[in-house]
Parts: C-alpha cells; sequence; structure tokens
C-alpha cells in the first residue's frame, strides 16, 4: 500500500508558496529592515496622518480652488466652529502642509507649495479636475462620466 503524501499544517503563522527559498526569505528579510528603518516613510505616515480626516482634506482642496481663505470663511463654509477649524489648521501648519500669512488681525491660509507632500496633493486634486476620474469608495478609478 503506498504511503500518503506528508500533509502540509498551515496556520496563520505559515506560508505555502512554490518560491518560499532561503535567498527570498533572506531578501525579504533585508526588504523588511529597509522598511523598518526607513525615516522616510516614518515622515510621510505623519503627513498621511495629518491629511487623512476628510474635513482637512476637504479644507485642503478648498484652499488649493481659491487660494488663500481666514480661519472666518473655513468657518462658514463648513458650518463648523472657528476653534474647531483653528485646530484642524494647526495639525496641517505643524506639518507645513498649509502656512499662514497674517493681514493685520487676520490669519489667511493657503496650501504650501514648498511642502512636497502638499505638492502631491495639489497634483491629486488637479488630476482630478482635469480628467473627471474620481476615487470611489470601492479604491476603484470611477470616470465621472459614467455616472
Amino acid at each position: 500500500m503506498p504511503s500518503s503524501p506528508a500533509r502540509l499544517f498551515v496556520t496563520d503563522r505559515t506560508c505555502v508558496r512554490p518560491d518560499a527559498s532561503a535567498d527570498r526569505a533572506g531578501e525579504l528579510r533585508a526588504v523588511h529592515r529597509d522598511a523598518l528603518g526607513n525615516d522616510h516613510l516614518v515622515a510621510l505616515s505623519a503627513y498621511f496622518t495629518a491629511a487623512s480626516n476628510e474635513t482637512r482634506l476637504r479644507m485642503l482642496y478648498v484652499l488649493w480652488r481659491t487660494g488663500e481663505l481666514c480661519v472666518c470663511d473655513l468657518a462658514d463654509l463648513f458650518e463648523i466652529t472657528q476653534p474647531a477649524v483653528s485646530r484642524h489648521l494647526k495639525i496641517l501648519r505643524e506639518k507645513a502642509i498649509v502656512v499662514a500669512r497674517r493681514d493685520a488681525q487676520t490669519l489667511y491660509y493657503s496650501v504650501c507649495t514648498d511642502n512636497p507632500f502638499a505638492r502631491l496633493l495639489v497634483r491629486l486634486f488637479e488630476e482630478q479636475a482635469a480628467s473627471g476620474v474620481t476615487l470611489n469608495l470601492d479604491g476603484l478609478a470611477a470616470d465621472s462620466s459614467d455616472a
């Protein structure tokens, strides 16, 4: 009677794949070490965190479209309090995603085009405006003319 093939016991800590060679494992460990030691990714994560709030992202979009606005204008547009707008802008200002310009007692905010992350967001806004392609909640691009 032939012996049955050995069965692999698979758990959430094991992986069955055809390219599970020692060379590939070593390559993956090196990439992992690089990812853990990459300070650029830490900074990028902080920028994404600052911009990930829907209200802050909408404020950035409005600032891009208008050039600059004061806190009271943003409060009126978003129908939230001036202190709430100020808190959002403080988070964006701390990451240099927005800059402030003082005119007497009023601060005017605009997108900081010196910041590479802010420029990336502006490019996304521009691309969406030019092409009409938007993201849907499934993460897939959809042509807005299809709606």
